[in-house]
């Protein structure tokens, strides 16, 4: 007959059963952790960008880039056809108001100054014949006039005494008629020949009044053509800096050509570009900011140009300190316009992280683990990028670039 099992025995059968599954659990569970534990990269923050977010006002810009160019320069170009003789500045060398810069052959403005010279004589000799011609003329019409004016007295005298004798029978009234049409015909002549030489000296006159004109005209030639042969000394315009030059003398150069450049380098401003996308939001008269290494520059919006190349609109920008003495020309910058303002929004310190607007992964700090977050990035300026969701104020942010580089939800930090 059997025993009944005493409850002591059932117990530890009990316990024994429910040691044994808590070991068939607790074994793996503590193996992945283990496993886990021993897998999960770690990182150092000493090494890393951290920041916290904060709270503050933040004012929103719009990116571009341009370069450094200097507040004035002026073009010189070849006045004349020529050769280049000599070259008495190199390009990067001050000079002042008047200031030799090359030596160009004059040779071909002299024979055209001495060619125009010629004409001008040849006019003035031409206007001088006019001039006797038309004193010839006169002697001659006066002469003329007076030979007529005698036969149409004669005329006259021989009708009048026709007319005479016709009333005592002693001529015939065809006799009569023909004297008289004599004397008519030589008084139509007469007046003839005093409109043919006043036509005749309008015409002279007029060719003597357009020999003048073209004189004047020779003459502001003649001018023009000697200032270009004293051109072939070309001179600084104005005080500055020789900033290019023709760099081979012997050099043939056409007329209107770049022979060199003088430049004010003792003020600044930026021809930049920035995308047309922005063209509703960029305007003259907004703040700009320009980053020079670690130099953080301020300017206006001072023009934008109406063409676009390539999707950009082309911009100047008045520098608020022109003068700053770490820019140099064609230095390349990036800048920023303003183009809104917010106040006590949610931000973090602006980094190679922010590519664009939109949601990106980053990493938050929590204790002695990196948590991989989604956050949500707004409009940035040079200093700092909104923060629209994803943390909240005060959260540690790893802002080096890890997303590359790890893919795991969790990261150890030590």
């Amino acid at each position: 007959m059997d025993r009944p099992v005493p409850k002591a025995h059932k117990r530890k059968i009990l316990i024994r059963k429910a040691a044994l599954i808590a070991l068939v659990i607790l074994v793996p569970l503590g193996i992945l952790l283990l496993l886990k534990s021993v897998l999960t990269p770690t990182i150092s923050l000493s090494n890393l960008s951290v920041a916290p977010v904060d709270k503050g006002d933040l004012e929103i810009t719009i990116q571009g880039s341009g370069i450094v160019i200097p507040n004035y320069e002026e073009v010189i170009t070849a006045p004349f056809r020529s050769k280049v003789l000599k070259i008495t500045r190199q390009p990067g060398s001050p000079v002042a108001e008047g200031d030799t810069l090359l030596i160009l052959d004059n040779e071909m403005a002299a024979n055209e100054m001495n060619r125009l010279r010629n004409e001008l004589e040849l006019k003035e000799i031409q206007k001088e014949k006019l001039k006797i011609q038309i004193r010839e003329m006169k002697d001659d019409f006066t002469i003329s006039l007076q030979i007529k004016e005698i036969r149409i007295e004669n005329l006259k005298s021989a009708y009048e005494a026709e007319l005479f004798l016709s009333k005592r029978g002693g001529s015939t009234m065809e006799v009569v008629k023909r004297a008289k049409t004599e004397w008519d015909i030589s008084v139509l002549e007469c007046k003839q020949a005093g409109n043919n030489f006043t036509n005749r000296q309008n015409a002279s006159e007029t060719g003597i009044r357009e020999l003048e004109t073209q004189i004047r005209i020779q003459e502001n030639a003649i001018i023009a053509a000697k200032s270009l042969v004293n051109q072939a000394f070309v001179t600084a315009p104005f005080a500055g800096t020789l900033s290019s030059v023709l760099s081979q003398p012997g050099a043939m150069i056409s007329e209107g050509q770049e022979i060199a450049r003088i430049a004010d380098f003792s003020r600044y401003r930026i021809r930049g570009n920035v995308s047309n996308s922005w063209s509703g939001k960029v305007m003259t008269g907004q703040k700009v900011l320009i980053r020079d290494r670690d130099n953080l520059l301020t300017g206006t919006l001072d023009n934008i140009m109406p063409s676009v190349s390539e999707g950009m609109m082309e911009c100047m920008i008045r520098l608020d300190e022109a003068g700053i003495s770490t820019l140099r020309p064609n230095q390349q910058l990036d800048f920023r316009v303003v183009v809104a303002f917010r106040k006590e929004v949610l931000r973090l310190p602006n980094g190679t992280y922010y590519k664009d607007q939109g949601g990106r992964y980053m990493y938050v700090v929590h204790g002695n683990k990196a948590i991989r977050t989604r956050v949500t990035l707004g409009e940035a300026n040079f200093g700092f990028v909104e923060v629209l969701s994803g943390v909240q104020e005060g959260d540690q942010v790893i802002l080096s670039d890890l997303t590359e580089k790890y893919e795991r939800d969790e990261l150890g930090i030590r």
